[in-house]
């Protein structure tokens, strides 16, 4: 299973990324949502983007995931925090996971698979 993860903390980002590729995932992981859009926009649909919500300057993961979904409507996401979401960001239907930091690992390669297997037709 291809999986997107946005983190700007690159200590979280490379641990993240080594846990689930340990677990089988093949895993590209970016600093920023801009690279992001970049990759989107090539052809490279993950099935599930795992988005920090709060990546320091420029578009937040909220603005990542509804570009993600605007080129790439079938895309999961799950988005993660080290706060809650204010809940009108939750607002109009949004289909995003949350998991709050901190979490173990093993919870994150959970959510994907369970992502994952939404998707799958």
């Amino acid at each position: 299973m291809r999986v997107l993860l946005i983190e700007d903390d690159a200590l979280v980002r490379n641990m993240l990324s080594e846990t689930l590729d340990g677990d089988g995932f093949e895993v590209d992981g970016l600093a920023n949502a801009e690279d992001a859009l970049i990759l989107l926009g090539a052809g490279q649909v993950p099935d599930v983007l795992v988005a920090d919500v709060n990546l320091g300057a420029g578009l937040n993961g909220f603005d990542l995931a509804e570009m993600a979904r605007a080129r790439h409507p079938d895309v999961e996401v799950i988005l993660i925090s080290g706060s809650a979401p204010e809940p009108a960001r939750w607002a109009g239907g949004r289909r995003e996971h949350f998991l709050q930091k901190p979490f173990a690992p093993d919870r994150l390669a959970s959510m994907i698979r369970e992502a994952g297997a939404a998707r799958a037709p």
